[in-house]
């Protein structure tokens, strides 16, 4: 078991557009003021951006990729991949990878499916990101989950049968519950020392990554209704936002990871 106060965690944001439609975007200036904090406190991570979000507005991911943040794609749109024919996803990847490396300038080697919804049920698109051109995923929550899980695939980074590296969701084990414990709404909600548990619990062969969104720091968005998430699935979501910041820094506290792209490369060398 890795000493909690050095084993690395990579800071990851999944970038999407969270305003209403017809509403002018939240996400950029969200985005630049990460760009600022991560900027003060020589943090650099891996940007997964939706490639419809990347094309609206480019100087977006130009200031990302100036920071020295990986980038990556998180879908052309932010649809589970189960739900995409697989010709339509084969055109979204090499669409997105496409538009990212256009504009950053970078090789985008990532890719996050939103939702974590690299699933059994679409393990048809684990072929299609490869001939993508694409040489890691970071889309795999394994444990059950109220949206998509697999809790049968490995916790520790692997290689799917195809050579794609995998680096799967870091999970926290308490009994029944798996929580990814490093990620969104559980990092802005749960208490503190639930993180600090799952840090202590991980183990060698994992390799530890954080993930938020543009909400998670938004706390000024105007609070609304979300049906799909019911009432108090809504009121969690507004929840915590001022203080995320706060608690991330509080988790790559000396121990800031490399961005995927590296740590990928390392399983592969």
């Amino acid at each position: 078991m890795p000493d909690e106060s050095s084993a690395p965690i990579t800071f990851t944001i999944d970038v999407e557009d969270y305003a209403p439609a017809g509403e002018e975007v939240r996400a950029v200036a969200i985005v630049d003021s990460i760009l600022e904090r991560l900027s003060d406190r020589a943090i650099t991570g891996t940007f997964f951006i939706v490639g419809e979000l990347a094309r609206a507005h480019p100087t977006m991911v130009e200031r990302i990729a100036a920071a020295g943040h990986e980038v990556g794609l998180h879908g052309w749109v932010h649809v589970p991949f189960p739900e995409l024919a697989p010709d339509v996803l084969a055109e979204h990847l090499r669409r997105g990878r496409g538009e990212l490396e256009d504009i950053s300038g970078q090789s985008v080697e990532g890719v996050r499916a939103p939702t974590f919804s690299l699933v059994p049920e679409a393990h048809h698109a684990l072929d299609l990101v490869l001939d993508a051109g694409f040489r890691y995923s970071s889309s795999v929550l394994p444990a059950r989950s109220p949206l998509f899980g697999d809790p049968t695939a490995p916790r520790h980074a692997f290689r799917w049968p195809n050579g794609l590296v995998e680096l799967p969701c870091p999970i926290l084990e308490w009994g029944r519950i798996a929580l990814p414990y490093l990620g969104g709404t559980y990092l802005r909600v749960l208490p503190r020392r639930i993180a600090q548990l799952g840090l202590r619990r991980a183990t060698s062969d994992e390799i530890l990554w954080l993930y938020c969104h543009p909400y998670d720091f938004d706390p000024d968005e105007p609070f609304r209704p979300r049906p799909e998430l019911g009432r108090i699935g809504t009121r969690v979501m507004w929840v915590g936002r001022r203080s995320m910041f706060d608690r991330v820094e509080a988790c790559l506290h000396g121990r800031v990871g490399r961005p995927l792209c590296d740590r990928a490369r390392a399983i592969t060398a």
